[in-house]
């Protein structure tokens, strides 16, 4: 057993390894550091925004598990991951615009992808979340550099704009044939887009064969 934390107040204000403050009471981050060169790590806390949280990141940021409901406040620089799964976020509103490695965002109760990065540098994964639509995806993200994974959830139109997304290698919804499609076509760009389009008009999905 140990005391658990309920305050970062006087924590250095740069630290050149990783910095963890999980499975603690704390209800912010305010007094924390403002530059950790390797991981910051505040899961499992009381957390509902990130105030406080440090400017950079050179490793993952992870704030898994806390009742948050904006992620206000977060680093606007993250070298590599970003895990914010098991949340009460609906947006992604306060991440930065590019981010080093892959996001996590999974087990949420987000309804729209509003704030997500321009640029990825990995997997972007939103699986069981309450996403209906993904239209205009493209306008959101410029760059994936792995897979797209939005399974397990309602999504029900509005697809095709992940085929426009520089980088994405592999499509994971639920669908089955809508998957197939999609990843058959994947990286061929605009042409791609079109006889993706094509198959899933033919195949009676419409409504998923829009932008």
């Amino acid at each position: 057993n140990y005391e658990r934390l309920t305050s970062l107040e006087g924590s250095p204000d740069e630290i050149t390894g990783h910095f963890n403050c999980s499975k603690n009471l704390l209800k912010t981050l305010e007094g924390g550091p403002s530059f950790v060169k390797g991981n910051f790590v505040c899961f499992d806390n009381q957390l509902t925004d990130l105030k406080g949280a440090p400017e950079r990141v050179g490793g993952d940021f992870e704030c898994k598990s806390n009742p948050l409901i904006s992620l206000d406040g977060a680093p606007q620089h993250i070298g590599k991951s970003v895990i914010c799964t098991n949340t009460k976020i609906k947006t992604l509103k306060g991440l930065p615009s590019r981010i080093g490695n892959d996001l996590f965002c999974s087990y949420n109760e987000l309804t729209t992808l509003e704030g997500v990065p321009e640029h990825i540098g990995g997997t972007f994964t939103c699986i069981s979340n309450k996403l209906t639509s993904l239209k205009d995806i493209h306008l959101q993200i410029k760059s994936i550099k792995g897979a797209f994974e939005a399974a397990y959830n309602p999504i029900k139109s509005h697809i095709l704009g992940i085929m426009l997304i520089k980088g994405v290698n592999r499509v994971v919804f639920d669908f089955g044939q809508i998957d197939e499609i999609m990843n058959r076509h994947l990286g061929k760009g605009r042409a791609g887009m079109l006889m993706a389009q094509e198959e899933l008009i033919e195949a009676g999905l419409e409504e998923f064969a829009q932008l």
